[in-house]
């Protein structure tokens, strides 16, 4: 058991061996987008086993039904919500099955974010099984869907909504009460074939788009843009096995940026670039599309909302200061949805989606503190 003592009386029924062996099982199991059953069984399966009541939320998907997990306890509409997604990347180069090396946990998903779901559920169970008295009510989900679009959050949305929500994405423990804002893009690069010896009687598509996404790099540091917008060329696809001046490219491109910068400041910024690669290209069509974004935020440290999670820091012997997290997540979803998000768990985020993806099992024991401690500052019958 983790003690804690009198002041925060839901740390005695933590069991340090049940959620090592929660997160190692998790680690085990490959559950990559739109195949996170097994993982879901398997954590539906413990909560069962520690007498809580599993809710199976289906969640709309082309082909097969998938399921979010929600269990719910005390008062109900609850007051917090605590969420973690069970789905991960592809294991590009062939899924490895964990490590445990010391105190680190090595595995696809280690950090991002079995870890977080793993000290949410132990955390729960804690709750539950002192059998103190709640004023307020809590639910946790845990959602299918992260690494897409969401697609499991807004499914929980629609069946459950609270004030405050926590999710477990890897911070290394920072609160993150701020939020970056994030957008997804598709470009386009039309040219014409010519033969490759006489590359003038063409117009190349892979040379103006090489052009414009360095254009989008130069764009981004406009004074006003400058450390506070990066962007992530991720794939490129064009050209021909044939001996022409290629015709057609198309590139996929991630931009994150801060809280404060508004989303038509980036979007000015790929236009300015579009038009600086088109004065190089003439002959070549340029064109983006959108095709997933979300706004970033900052909530008010000060908010009556957040007291609770201040509180449970400071009890946990965590840091209070405020942080943004850099990435999108599910967070934004919630956020936009009309409560306030946080997020906080275990975990490294430059860790996350990595050939070396690892956890530090003592830092995914605090995070089992600190959501427990959260349920006795912002839940418990005091």
């Amino acid at each position: 058991m983790i003690s804690g003592g009198s002041a925060q009386p839901f740390w005695d029924f933590l069991d340090v061996g049940r959620l090592r062996l929660l997160l190692e099982d998790a680690v085990r199991v490959y559950s990559p987008s739109y195949a996170e059953a097994p993982v879901a069984e398997l954590f539906a399966a413990r909560l069962e086993q520690a007498g809580l009541t599993v809710e199976w939320l289906p969640v709309p998907a082309s082909g097969a039904t998938r399921h979010d997990l929600l269990v719910r306890i005390g008062p109900q509409p609850p007051s917090m919500m605590w969420v973690g997604h069970m789905d991960t990347i592809e294991a590009v180069h062939g899924f490895k099955a964990p490590r445990l090396d010391g105190d680190v946990l090595y595995g696809l998903g280690a950090a991002d974010m079995k870890s977080g779901c793993a000290a949410m559920v132990e955390a729960l169970i804690a709750v539950h099984q002192s059998g103190l008295p709640l004023a307020k009510g809590l639910c946790l989900g845990l959602v299918v869907g992260e690494e897409e679009y969401g697609d499991g959050a807004l499914a929980l949305i629609e069946a459950v909504r609270a004030p405050l929500v926590i999710v477990g994405e890897p911070t290394d423990l920072l609160p993150c009460s701020a939020h970056n804002g994030y957008l997804e893009c598709q470009l386009t690069a039309q040219g014409s074939r010519a033969h490759a010896a006489m590359p003038e009687f063409g117009a190349n598509a892979i040379h103006a788009m090489l052009s414009w996404i360095l254009a989008i790099f130069d764009a981004l540091l406009a004074p006003e843009l400058a450390g506070q917008v990066v962007a992530n060329p991720r794939e490129i696809q064009g050209g021909s096995t044939m001996f022409v001046v290629p015709a057609a490219c198309q590139a996929m491109i991630d931009v994150h940026w801060r809280p404060g910068i508004e989303r038509q400041a980036v979007a000015e910024a790929l236009e300015r670039a579009r038009r600086v690669a088109l004065s190089g290209h003439p002959l070549c069509g340029l064109s983006a599309e959108v095709t997933f974004s979300s706004m970033g935020y900052r909530n008010p440290p000060e908010s009556p909302i957040l007291a609770p999670f201040w509180r449970a820091l400071a009890a946990a012997g965590l840091p209070g200061t405020p942080s943004v997290f850099r990435s999108h997540s599910d967070a934004a979803v919630f956020q936009a949805a009309g409560a306030m998000a946080v997020v906080c768990g275990p975990g490294r985020l430059e860790m996350a989606h990595s050939p070396e993806e690892q956890v530090a099992m003592s830092q995914v024991e605090q995070a089992a503190r600190l959501y427990a401690a959260l349920a006795w500052e912002g839940l418990a019958v005091r």
